[in-house]
């Protein structure tokens, strides 16, 4: 997990400032998200989702483990987010949070983990909260790669991940796997979509 960390702390040095926001968040922002309502992001990166979230009025704790990324973040005193240095499969201490956010950071966990971390939606989620996900799905796994194969990649299963989160007590309110909803540069990647609800 160390060359992993390194990984990741060298890239987001790399692309520290980036104000776009991803299709998934502008997505769920305008179809799910309401303002005054709290929101936990699982993986925040350079923390464009977040910024973006909260500047619509979103309370946000957004973890990530890259700790010289949540010093910046944090430098930058943004009204309606705090970014925690926090490995996001362990959500201890997380509590009644109206959505949970993960973009493209289920992939790049084992499935050990994913479970880890899908077990503890309940007690993180208020009854009736959220939950958001995008990844890359196993139909993406033979298409080329902007920033190539040098870190630690895992593809998602469509039907067996909104099988997993379905057994765990949530209501699946959308689901989608498709090319055209993460296009970056030349890439256009087979991602998966699920937005599911805890049952009250």
């Amino acid at each position: 997990m160390i060359s992993e960390k390194n990984y990741w702390d060298e890239f987001y040095r790399k692309h520290r400032k980036n104000n776009i926001p991803s299709s998934f968040a502008e997505y769920v922002t305008e179809k799910y998200l309401q303002a005054g309502k709290t929101l936990l992001e699982l993986g925040c990166g350079n923390g464009r989702d977040s910024l973006f979230m909260a500047s619509n009025g979103v309370s946000i704790a957004a973890l990530d483990m890259v700790a010289g990324e949540i010093e910046y973040l944090n430098s930058l005193n943004v009204k309606n987010v705090e970014f925690v240095l926090r490995d996001f499969t362990n959500l201890s201490g997380f509590s009644n949070f109206d959505y949970v956010y993960s973009r493209f950071t289920f992939h790049s966990i084992d499935e050990i983990c994913e479970d880890v971390v899908l077990s503890q939606l309940s007690d993180v989620l208020k009854p009736g909260g959220v939950f958001l996900l995008e990844a890359r799905s196993t139909l993406d796994e033979g298409l080329n790669k902007v920033y190539g194969e040098t870190h630690f990649r895992r593809y998602l299963n469509f039907s067996e991940t909104v099988k997993k989160i379905e057994c765990l007590g949530f209501n699946i309110l959308e689901k989608q796997e498709s090319q055209g909803l993460a296009i970056y540069k030349d890439e256009d990647p087979f991602v998966l979509r699920v937005v599911a609800q805890k049952r009250s």
